[in-house]
C-alpha cells in the first residue's frame, strides 16, 4: 500500500540509458580478471559446482576479526547469439586458482582471460535495458532448494539459459557475486542472539497465534522438519551472495521479456520445504529518468562486478544450484560447449590458453595439434 502511494509497485520498465557512446567495459579496465569458460558437455554439473566453489572458499579476516575476503563471480551470457559461461575473480592469484580448480572440476574444458574485446556485453545508446536482483524470502538460516535437499529432476539451468535466449542483437546477463563467510555465519549476532539454534529452538516451541486471546499452537510435523533442516546449516561453509539479472536489446518489449521471465525462472525453481525462496525485484522507478538513472547504476555495478550486501548467504551446495556449469542434461540451444575431448590431457597449471578463432571441432583439434596448453 506504502508503494503504491508512492507511485506503484515495481516492475519491469525497459528504458534508454541515454549513452551518448556504446557502453563498453574493456578488459584492462576491468577491476578483475575475467575468465572465459568452454565447458565439455560430459560433467556432473551442480555437484562438479559445489566441489569448485568448496575448493576456492578462502576466508581472510583483519586483526579485529572482519571478513576481509574477495568477492567474485559466476556469470552467464546470451550475447552474439550464444550462451557462454565466465568467472570473474578479484586478483590474479584468484584467476590462476580458478582456472585451476575449474580444469580439476571439469574434466576437459578450457578456460582463459579475456584479453580482447569487452569484459561486458556492449549497450548501444539506442538499446533498451530492464534488470532486476534476487533476495531470498526469508532469514538465510533457511535453505533454499538444492541438489542435497529436494533435488530437482532436472538442472534449473535448462530453463533459466531458455529464458535468457533472445534476438540475435539482443543481450541477457545473469550475474552471481560471491563473497566467503566465516565459520561463525551461523552463530547470530555479536551478543549471540538469533543464531541457527534459536531459531530452531523456537520452531520446535510452536507458533503464537490469535490477538485478542493469544494462545500457543503446537509444532507442527512441517515445523520440526524446518528446525531440523535449519540447525544443519551449523557448520557448512557458505558465501555472502548477490544475484542480478540484466536484458538489453533494441526491442523494448524483448528486453522487459527477457529480464521478467529470467528472474522469474531463478523465483521458481529454488523455493524449499521450509518455504524459502528466491524473490525478484526490478530495477524500477516511476519517473522515466530516475528509472534511466537507476538502470544505468545497476549496470555499472554489473559491470564492475561490485559486491552489495543485501544479507543473502547460502552454503556451498545452495550456491553451486544457482552458480554452476551445465552439462547435456539441459537441452538449451546455442550453448558454447566443447565438443572435443583432449587425448592428452594438459596439466591445469600449464601456461596460458589461447583460444581458437572458431569454434568448430575441426578448429579445436587443430588448436591441439599446435599445442595450444587450455584447461
Amino acid at each position: 500500500m506504502f508503494s503504491q502511494l508512492l507511485g506503484g509497485n515495481p516492475q519491469y520498465d525497459a528504458t534508454q540509458l541515454e549513452f551518448e557512446e556504446p557502453f563498453v567495459q574493456h578488459p584492462e579496465s576491468a577491476p578483475g580478471i575475467l575468465l572465459r569458460i568452454r565447458p565439455f558437455k560430459e560433467n556432473q554439473g551442480v555437484v562438479d559446482g559445489a566441489g569448485l566453489l568448496q575448493s576456492v572458499h578462502d576466508v581472510t579476516t583483519n586483526f579485529r576479526g572482519k571478513n576481509t575476503s574477495d568477492h567474485h563471480s559466476f556469470e552467464v551470457w546470451f550475447d552474439e547469439g550464444k550462451i557462454k559461461f565466465y568467472m570473474y575473480a578479484a586478483t590474479e592469484a584468484a584467476a590462476d586458482k580458478f582456472r585451476r580448480r575449474v580444469g580439476n572440476n571439469y574434466a576437459n574444458s578450457e578456460v582463459f582471460p579475456v584479453e580482447g574485446g569487452s569484459a561486458f556485453p556492449v549497450i548501444e545508446p539506442d538499446e533498451y535495458v530492464a534488470g532486476a536482483w534476487l533476495e531470498m524470502e526469508k532469514l538465510p538460516y533457511y535453505p533454499i532448494r538444492h541438489h542435497n535437499s529436494e533435488e530437482w529432476e532436472t538442472d534449473p539451468y535448462g530453463e533459466i539459459t531458455s529464458e535468457m535466449l533472445s534476438l540475435d542483437d539482443s543481450k541477457v546477463v545473469t550475474q552471481v557475486v560471491f563473497r566467503p563467510a566465516k565459520q561463525s555465519w551461523t552463530g547470530g549476532d555479536r551478543f549471540k542472539h538469533n543464531s541457527v539454534d534459536d531459531l530452531a529452538h523456537a520452531l520446535r516451541q510452536g507458533t503464537s497465534v490469535g490477538w485478542l486471546n493469544p494462545r500457543t499452537r503446537p509444532a507442527s510435523e512441517k515445523d520440526k522438519q524446518a528446525a531440523k533442516t535449519i540447525e544443519q546449516q551449523r557448520g557448512q561453509q557458505a558465501f555472502h551472495v548477490n544475484i542480478r539479472v540484466v536484458a538489453i536489446s533494441v526491442d523494448k518489449d524483448e528486453a522487459e521479456a527477457r529480464a521478467r521471465g529470467v528472474a522469474g525462472m531463478f523465483r521458481k525453481y529454488y523455493n524449499a520445504i521450509t518455504e524459502q525462496g528466491l524473490d525478484d525485484t526490478p530495477v524500477w522507478h516511476r519517473k522515466e529518468a530516475k528509472r534511466a538513472s537507476q538502470l544505468k547504476q545497476h549496470v555499472t555495478r554489473m559491470a564492475d562486478r561490485e559486491w552489495t550486501d543485501r544479507r543473502m548467504i547460502m552454503t556451498v551446495d545452495e550456491l553451486a544450484g544457482v552458480a554452476h556449469i551445465p552439462n547435456n542434461e539441459i537441452e538449451t540451444p546455442n550453448i558454447d560447449w566443447r565438443y572435443t575431448q583432449r587425448g592428452d590431457r594438459v596439466p591445469a597449471d600449464a601456461g596460458q590458453y589461447e583460444p581458437p578463432t572458431d569454434s568448430g571441432d575441426a578448429n579445436e583439434r587443430n588448436a591441439d595439434n599446435r599445442g595450444h596448453n587450455g584447461v
